[in-house]
């Protein structure tokens, strides 16, 4: 028997694959029978059953088979992943069958002259190796019509959830739709306006780095390349017109920042106790271009970092799901689960450890030398307070200016990378601030007081 020959699952396929499980029989990853259910495994034992002619394996190989009996399902399972087969494939098979993806099947074993127990992949979840395969995929009979996948497959927002469809949901502050269209990962919510979308909410509404397109109206395609990245086909994302909606109102604290006072010197007016404060602007040298993926340079063993207490928490995911990538460099890992839409990978990095950095100094040599309070203001509202014994020569050229890919990691450095893709992606509105104080008290008294201007909630 020649030896089978696997095809990727394309990522479009996968991420359909991953949402389907989820919306019929639990939401990934999720625990069944002690097997940690991922959506790496469900591809990879569709992957196992796509490579064979037709479509289907034997769930068990027989003990001492014959030359040219049928390997099962468990054998070529345990081939792929060094995980016992026996003990995974049993839970994977029910989950596939559960989902509508796979059905079970009678195999005739020509060696063994008889009918052994197998499973079947579905028509319409099959794929060949060509550069097609994928995008025309169709769900099965009787479920409900879906968008392209290129537009439905991935968030534009978070780059990491898949959109589905809701009907029957109303947003407040929103006029009635059939449906919207929501993230399974961020929340994000999205709303029809003729044949394109509007984006009306996010989950981190106060973070301009995740609001940039929000209240946005852009096609389908538009979408779909500012969730890659580039748009497809190299057009341009034109904002197109759209019948206006009242706004949905924040709701709560922490929902803005507020709105700071600027001088005629460009200087920020800070209210502090009974008094102002003017925070002067520091002026920024940029070198170079933005730059993506930062994390995936990390060449930490992941199995060493899973050692860590910071990643602690995530030791049996990895070994039930991903044990064979134990050896690799984790920027490599993280970088194939982020090719394959699997947002495991976000597991591993702090809340900014996926965006867009560069690298900066501080343009203005007289206060290098000098310590006191940073403010990160995007036009007149704050963002950020840094209060530091350093000078800010220090702390903008050695920590804010520069990203590495350890600074991206659940362990790393949040600030550093929230401030610097701030500044990267708003380089024209976004800028620093800094005000002289030698003293530890005064630190403390004047960033206290801006923490609670930024953040109300926290008193």
């Amino acid at each position: 028997m020649s030896e089978s020959r696997y095809f990727p699952i394309p990522p479009g396929m996968l991420a359909l694959v991953s949402e389907t499980v989820s919306r019929r029989v639990s939401r990934l990853p999720f625990l069944r029978g002690g097997v940690n259910v991922t959506g790496e495994l469900i591809g990879i034992a569709m992957e196992c059953l796509n490579a064979e002619f037709t479509k289907s394996l034997p769930l068990t190989t027989p003990r001492d088979p014959p030359a040219g009996s049928t390997e099962g399902l468990d054998r070529k399972f345990e081939e792929r992943t060094r995980v016992s087969g026996r003990t995974v494939v049993p839970v994977i098979i029910d989950v596939l069958v559960a989902a509508g993806i796979a059905e079970p099947a009678e195999i005739l074993d020509r060696q063994l002259h008889w009918q052994r127990k197998g499973i079947r992949l579905l028509k319409p979840w099959t794929w060949d190796g060509g550069p097609g395969s994928g995008p025309g995929l169709k769900l099965p009979a009787g479920e409900e019509e879906r968008e392209p996948l290129s537009w439905m497959s991935i968030c534009p927002v978070c780059k990491t959830g898949i959109l589905t469809k809701v009907a029957g949901k109303q947003l407040f502050g929103i006029p009635r739709t059939d449906f919207i269209i929501e993230c399974t990962h961020c929340g994000a919510k999205f709303i029809p306006v003729g044949t394109q979308y509007r984006l009306v909410s996010i989950a981190a509404i106060r973070d301009p780095l995740w609001k940039k397109h929000l209240d946005k109206t852009y096609s389908p395609d538009t979408w779909a390349g500012l969730a890659r990245g580039s748009l497809l086909g190299g057009k341009t994302a034109i904002l197109r017109p759209a019948p206006k909606t009242t706004a949905v109102p924040d709701s709560g604290p922490g929902t803005g920042p507020v709105q700071l006072k600027k001088a005629g010197d460009g200087s920020l007016a800070v209210p502090v106790g009974q008094g102002t404060l003017f925070f002067r602007p520091a002026p920024l040298k940029f070198s170079g271009g933005a730059r993506e993926d930062t994390f995936a340079r990390s060449q930490k063993i992941l199995g060493d970092v899973l050692a860590l207490p910071a990643f602690s928490h995530l030791r049996e995911r990895v070994q039930a799901g991903y044990s064979r990538y134990l050896v690799l460099p984790l920027g490599l890992f993280l970088s194939q689960l982020k090719e394959r839409h699997d947002p495991f990978y976000r597991e591993f990095l702090n809340p900014f450890g996926d965006e867009r950095y560069c690298s900066f100094r501080l343009a203005a040599p007289a206060s290098a030398d000098r310590t006191g309070v940073i403010i990160v203001a995007v036009g007149t509202g704050p963002y950020q307070v840094i209060s530091s014994a350093d000078s800010f020569g220090s702390v903008i050229n050695n920590r804010l200016g520069r990203v590495t890919p350890d600074d991206c990691l659940l362990s790393g450095d949040f600030v550093k990378c929230r401030v610097n893709a701030l500044l990267c992606s708003c380089r024209n509105e976004a800028g620093l601030y800094l005000y002289d104080a030698v003293r530890e008290e005064d630190r403390s008294r004047i960033a206290g007081a801006l923490e609670d201007l930024i953040s109300p909630d926290r008193k």
